[in-house]
């Protein structure tokens, strides 16, 4: 039995938690059953969440991991309270105390920092278009990395459609930004012509860790990460650009429902 399926089954069946939380609970289990490989999950001690730990100290902050060994714990509280297992593995692992801080907003400044340190190699090119959207669309960074080729060229490199569940979000994008894009994607159907994604083999953990080494490599001396972007783009919407797309994509919708110019 997949008794992390059941767990997950079980916790929508009661909906004992909301659907972004089972989806970062899915992300943070997922990653820890790729660190132990082939060892069993049910078979975990003390010795493999202490050196799960430690590698997650290589790309995530004190925050994050204090977050994804919560998950673990809530997991493997479920499988006791259900008798698969006898003990908790977790049970004796003390963190240090988290101090409370106000996580400081990325600024505009600092992002092309960011974006100047991603450089022309493929991945980098990759990355700051990874950037670049999240940064226009304010759409999350799993729908970025999800994006197909068949989509941009749909809606011909100017809007951003993703699916999520019942809904369905449209965001447009610059006409520089669709361009670049373009071309990316000529690219990428070259090198990965098997693939649909845009932006194929990549990861978000993976991404994540190269988002944080670009930040230091920039001299940012504050804590970086990937949803600060999103952050950054209610500035974008309040620049001029920015304030231009917006009235474009107001106009369309009053246009599609009847409103505007006849």
């Amino acid at each position: 039995m997949d008794f992390v399926e059941k767990f997950f089954s079980d916790a929508r069946e009661n909906q004992r938690f909301s659907d972004s939380t089972l989806d970062m609970y899915s992300r943070d289990i997922n990653e820890f059953k790729e660190f132990l490989g082939e060892k069993d999950i049910l078979e975990v001690n003390n010795e493999s969440i202490l050196n799960y730990i430690e590698s997650l100290k290589i790309s995530y902050s004190d925050r994050s991991i204090y977050r994804k060994v919560s998950t673990l714990k809530t997991f493997y509280k479920y499988l006791l309270q259900n008798r698969i297992i006898e003990s908790l593995p977790i049970q004796d692992i003390q963190l240090p105390k988290l101090q409370k801080f106000v996580l400081k907003e990325l600024e505009l400044y600092e992002l092309n920092m960011i974006l100047e340190k991603c450089g022309d190699s493929f991945e980098g090119i990759r990355d700051s278009l990874i950037i670049k959207l999240i940064y226009e669309t304010g759409l999350q960074i799993n729908d970025i990395l999800n994006l197909t080729r068949d989509s941009l060229k749909r809606y011909e490199f100017k809007s951003v459609v993703v699916n999520r569940g019942k809904n369905l979000f449209s965001e447009p994008i610059s006409q520089e930004l669709g361009d670049r894009l373009k071309e990316f994607v000529h690219i990428v159907e070259e090198v990965f012509p098997e693939s649909e994604r845009v932006f194929p083999e990549l990861s978000r953990q993976n991404f994540r860790a190269r988002f944080i080494a670009y930040g230091k490599k920039a001299g940012i001396d504050h804590e970086v990460s990937p949803n600060m972007i999103k952050k950054a783009n209610s500035q974008y919407r309040e620049s001029e650009e920015g304030r231009e797309i917006l009235l474009e994509k107001i106009k369309k919708v009053y246009l599609e429902i009847g409103i505007g110019d006849d």
